[in-house]
């Protein structure tokens, strides 16, 4: 899943708005950025074989380090030690956004798990793999990813106070933006190389987090008098 992740990362954001959705971003695709960077360095395998899957031409060889069920529980006890420890004047709630920022690097693998065919593992390579195949069908991978963010979005306009302002224009705005591009990429020719996915799940994530975090800045000072 793709969109989908920001559609979780949007309706948290509803459920504690001290978080930014810049973290959120980041959360609910950590191990995605990190898997970019294992397959750039040869630790995770990953073959580009157009017609794998009806939505992705993606095979997914090798990734325990990132997308095993054991990793998303690792990865998410990590995210939630590193936001906790974190120096911070406002440490309100700070345990309870700590799970929450558990809770958002955790689901990448359960939404994963509805449209990977099996190949997610359990533990290690030699491990079950599971996967609910959603990638053999176009229409309803979009239908689940779009209803997926937008039901997030949903979620994340009806919230805001003084404090945490919705910026709904450029909120709506981005969602448009991305769910347009993912169609237009998955619709579109296959990647050019395994190179170039690794670089560009870490640019375009970290991109996407900065643009979340934009859209969620807070009041000025000036609009705060």
């Amino acid at each position: 899943m793709f969109i989908g992740h920001y559609g979780i990362a949007l309706a948290l954001k509803r459920a504690e708005p001290k978080l930014s959705l810049g973290t959120l971003f980041i959360a609910v695709q950590l191990v995605d950025i990190a898997w970019g960077a294992t397959i750039l360095l040869g630790l995770e395998r990953v073959r580009i074989y157009p017609g794998w899957t009806a939505a992705s031409p993606l095979q997914f060889l090798s990734y325990p380090i990132t997308h095993s069920l054991l990793a998303a529980g690792l990865w998410a006890a990590a995210a939630a030690i590193a936001w906790y420890t974190w120096p911070t004047k406002d440490s309100s709630g700070h345990g309870r956004a700590a799970m929450i920022v558990a809770l958002a690097v955790a689901s990448h693998w359960f939404l994963d798990l509805v449209v990977h065919v099996p190949d997610l593992p359990l533990a290690g390579d030699s491990s079950t793999k599971l996967g609910f195949g959603l990638w053999n069908s176009i229409p309803l991978t979009f239908t689940v990813e779009l209803a997926t963010l937008g039901l997030g979005l949903a979620l994340y306009l009806g919230g805001g106070s003084r404090n945490h302002p919705v910026r709904r224009g450029w909120a709506v705005g981005f969602a448009v933006v991305l769910a347009a591009a993912y169609i237009a990429t998955t619709l579109g020719p296959p990647p050019p190389s395994v190179r170039a996915i690794g670089i560009g799940a870490i640019t375009m994530l970290l991109t996407l987090a900065a643009v979340g975090a934009w859209i969620d800045r807070g009041p000025s000072r000036r609009a705060a008098r």
